[in-house]
């Protein structure tokens, strides 16, 4: 499936960022990858994405929540957020955003398309 949709991905690890750089490209995803939240944010000034993917195993569970709030006041854009089951609890217990949509690590490649692929239908 290609998109001409605009996805932001958000990876702390180097190692991630080159693997979903990678896959998104022979996927014809049209996504800008991000090392962090805070570039990510500074980017949605400029122009708003239809997705955001957080790969946030290396991100606090609290400021995974942030984002998706902070997210949800300048844009409709869904935020999937990858995260351990560990985060996934406590995130969904603290988030206050209903679009941030969680899936729990581990979790393939094809599921993560198959998730980009309903976000980006929903919108």
């Amino acid at each position: 499936m290609s998109s001409d949709k605009l996805i932001y991905m958000i990876a702390a690890e180097p190692a991630e960022r080159s693997t979903f750089e990678r896959y998104f490209q022979k996927h014809q995803f049209n996504c800008q990858i991000f090392e962090g939240i805070e570039s990510a944010e500074s980017a949605l000034e400029a122009r708003t994405p239809d997705l955001f993917v957080l790969a946030g195993s290396n991100i606090s569970s609290a400021d995974v929540c942030r984002f998706g709030s902070f997210v949800e006041q300048r844009s409709a854009a869904p935020v999937i957020a990858l995260l351990t089951k560990l985060q996934t609890s406590i995130v969904s217990e603290m988030a206050e955003s209903d679009n941030l949509w969680t899936a729990e690590y581990p979790i393939s490649l094809r599921e993560i398309r198959a998730s980009i692929g309903e976000a980006l239908e929903d919108d």
